[in-house]
């Protein structure tokens, strides 16, 4: 699918980013627990934002990019903080729903010497956004939606989340998604429905091996020509240090190679990935100088404890490339 035209989209460019939305409180380093009732010194523990969707929001609104965030916050101490960081950031809250009944979602970073991280998660609001939350009537307002963190709000897992992106389709607003870790090890079965309405499918290495495990290590070339078969028409497998590879029903193939940095903390990486690329698409790029853009965020986001502290503006961003 292309993009509405300047004469026929709205302008500036706008995004709906749906889904996932916490806070994350981060602790390093950490290369080892504390025995059962011990005590670990550690350096630094610091409050920031945290979601797969929120982190894309967020990025997407310092790379310039006029951004809406669709999810759920309870009404609670972290839910106030997450909406203060989200507004400073200018990012449109309007459909971020507080829930008094729900706690805020909120994972507990655990981020060793290398930048290396684990996770503890607690669902809470995430695990309460239903199909009535979501107002497709307003997508016909913006020119992509992007799905971040699918698997994480399983109440739109399936046949819910393909209706919305299949509405999007039908408005002509293009999709991506990327994945997230399974709690519930559903995988491709809560994933397959989804594919053939996605005009990008953005997942990790790691998270294609979950989906596609018959495949051996590797072999992301036949996991990507196995998603475009289910449907989606390009998939971008986003691959850490070794950089990015896309290929697409048009059988353009790309690896685009990682920028060398110092690396301070890997969280929220791949979601400032995706906020790179989509702000390429926002522009008009080649897909190969979207992958590069997508790149240099995820460079610039390692660099700085958090998932976006990292990531100041589209200028930084692109210095790299």
């Amino acid at each position: 699918m292309k993009h509405k035209s300047n004469k026929t989209r709205k302008v500036p460019f706008r995004v709906a980013c749906l889904g996932n939305v916490l806070v994350d409180m981060l602790v390093k380093p950490v290369n080892r627990l504390p025995p059962p009732g011990g005590l670990l010194p550690v350096d630094r523990v610091e409050m920031a934002m945290g979601g797969c969707a929120s982190n894309t929001a967020i990025a997407l609104s310092r790379l310039g990019v006029s951004t809406s965030l669709w999810g759920k916050l309870g009404g609670d101490t972290f839910g106030g903080y997450a909406l203060k960081e989200l507004k400073k950031d200018g990012v449109d809250t309007s459909r971020v729903i507080g829930d008094s009944a729900v706690s805020t979602s909120a994972t507990l970073v655990l981020v060793d010497s290398h930048g290396q991280r684990s996770f503890l998660h607690s669902m809470a609001a995430n695990d309460h956004i239903h199909p009535r939350d979501i107002k497709l009537s307003l997508l016909s307002r913006f020119d992509h939606l992007h799905i971040g963190g699918y698997f994480l709000f399983p109440t739109l897992d399936g046949a819910p989340m393909a209706g919305i992106l299949r509405m999007a389709r039908q408005k002509n607003v293009t999709t991506s998604l990327d994945t997230a870790w399974d709690l519930s090890g559903r995988w491709m079965k809560a994933l397959k429905p989804c594919l053939p309405y996605l005009d990008y499918f953005m997942p990790s290495e790691r998270e294609v091996k979950m989906l596609l495990p018959r495949l051996g290590p590797g072999q992301y070339r036949k996991a990507a020509r196995e998603f475009l078969r289910l449907g989606c028409r390009t998939v971008i497998i986003k691959r850490g240090e070794k950089g990015s590879y896309l290929l697409n029903w048009d059988e353009e193939e790309l690896n685009v190679p990682a920028f060398r940095t110092r690396v301070v903390d890997t969280t929220g990486a791949g979601d400032c990935y995706c906020a790179g690329f989509i702000k390429g698409l926002s522009l008009g790029w080649k897909l190969r100088d979207c992958m590069g853009l997508g790149n240099a965020a995820g460079a610039c986001a390692v660099r700085a404890l958090g998932a976006t502290a990292g990531i100041k503006n589209f200028e930084q961003v692109r210095s790299l490339t």
